[in-house]
This record gives C-alpha cells, sequence and structure tokens, in this order.
C-alpha cells in the first residue's frame, strides 16, 4: 500500500480576493487523499473580500482565519501553529502561486525518493506565456537552485519547521534568512516539476529589470535595514 504523507498547506492572505477562489479550488482539484492534506488559509491585514471570498470554501480540511495586523511572517509563523497532530510536512504557499492537480502525489512520490531532504522548493513556472516571462521564471528557477533559495513555495519537514520561525519584525527578504536558518540543520532540495504556476503580475506591472534590480539590492542589504518600513505590496 502507498505511504500518503500528511501536508498541511498554509497560505498567508493580503488583498487576494480575485486569485483566491482560483488558487483554493486548485488545490482542492489535487488528486491525492483529501484526508491527507489541509489548508489553512490566513487572511492578515486585508482591506478587501479576501476573507469573505475565502471563508467559503471552509471545510474538514480547510479552515480560515483572519489576522488584524498584516505581516506575512506572522501569518506562516500562527499557520504553522494550527496544523493537524498528523502533519508530516508544512508547505508555505503564496496566494499567487497554484498546483495542477498531480502536485502533492508527485512531491510525495519525489519525498519517497529522497529521504534524507528535509526542506527544499520546486520549480515554478509562469502563468504567462511570453518570452519575457518565460525567461524571468528560468533566472529565479536556476538562482533558487543554485544559491538554495526559498521563493514562493517552502517546503519543510515538521520537525524543522517547529525549530525555526519566520523573523516577524523583517519586512522584506524573510524567504532568505528563513532558508539561511534551515540551512543550518537540515538539507536542502530543489524538485524540478511542471505542476506549480504563479501569477507574473508583479513583474508585469512593474517591469522585469527594475523588479531584477530590487530584488538584487535588497538580497544584499544587512538584514537590519529590511526591519524598516515602507515595503510596497504589488499587486
Amino acid at each position: 500500500m502507498e505511504y500518503h504523507r500528511f501536508f498541511s498547506i498554509i497560505i498567508p492572505v493580503y488583498n487576494e480576493e480575485k486569485l483566491i477562489g482560483a488558487t483554493l479550488d486548485h488545490l482542492l482539484a489535487q488528486i491525492y487523499p483529501l484526508d491527507k492534506f489541509e489548508i489553512i488559509v490566513v487572511v492578515n491585514g486585508s482591506n478587501d473580500r479576501t476573507f469573505d471570498k475565502a471563508r467559503k470554501y471552509t471545510r474538514d480540511n480547510v479552515k480560515v482565519y483572519n489576522l488584524k495586523q498584516a505581516s506575512v511572517s506572522r501569518s506562516r509563523n500562527f499557520g504553522l501553529s494550527v496544523i493537524s497532530k498528523n502533519t508530516n510536512w508544512i508547505i508555505f504557499l503564496d496566494a499567487d502561486t497554484y498546483f495542477k492537480n498531480l502536485f502533492l502525489e508527485e512531491l510525495n512520490i519525489y519525498l519517497d525518493k529522497y529521504p534524507k531532504v528535509s526542506y527544499g522548493t520546486t520549480t515554478i513556472q509562469s502563468d504567462v506565456n511570453t518570452l519575457t516571462s518565460q525567461f524571468w521564471y528560468w533566472y529565479t528557477n536556476w538562482t533558487d537552485r543554485s544559491l538554495k533559495i526559498l521563493h514562493r513555495i517552502h517546503i519543510i519537514r515538521k520537525d524543522l519547521a517547529l525549530q525555526v520561525n519566520y523573523d516577524e519584525n523583517l519586512i522584506r527578504t524573510e524567504d532568505l534568512h528563513y532558508g539561511k536558518d534551515l540551512s543550518k540543520i537540515g538539507k536542502y532540495f530543489f524538485m524540478p516539476t511542471k505542476n506549480v504556476v504563479s501569477s507574473a503580475r508583479r513583474f508585469e506591472n512593474k517591469g522585469y529589470l527594475k523588479m531584477l534590480f530590487f530584488n538584487l539590492m535588497v538580497g544584499i542589504l544587512p538584514k537590519k535595514i529590511n526591519y524598516s518600513k515602507g515595503w510596497e505590496v504589488i499587486r
């Protein structure tokens, strides 16, 4: 009999009323036992109808919470505090990123094949089929794999996840520092897949070169500078 790990998928959400429904629809369409995964949506500081739309999906394996103060790190840490006792692995997922229906089954098989890994991420595909977008996602996938970075999907074995928290004081680069902390106690993996898709809207709206420069700049700034306010949330 095939062993199915129990996955807890935690989604921090801020002003995503246009996308949260589609993300949840994709997750609930997984070809994977419904009693072997849960979805935890943590709405944080939203001033649109995100919470109202998300809570319509509440069911046995979908829980929706509403935090008043906006913070992606706080939302992830909170989500971790309410996971099922049956959880084996945690998946932190951006609200504008979704799985095709075979992803959890594919991930389960991958973890069977590589039992020593303990945290990592996957290939991400763009939802926009342009040369610029395709090149950008090729570049970010290459840098994530080469530098062992976590990006829009963070997959962590439960025992590691309970040892490391996201820094709630960081306004940006929290993913980078979270990955560095995990690297001290776990083994990184990068799973090739065609079953994870993410929105290119931020790059389409702001421009790819501008976003590249910004990401490079904040990545090399001292950690204390990234505690400062003023982070622009791009939608």
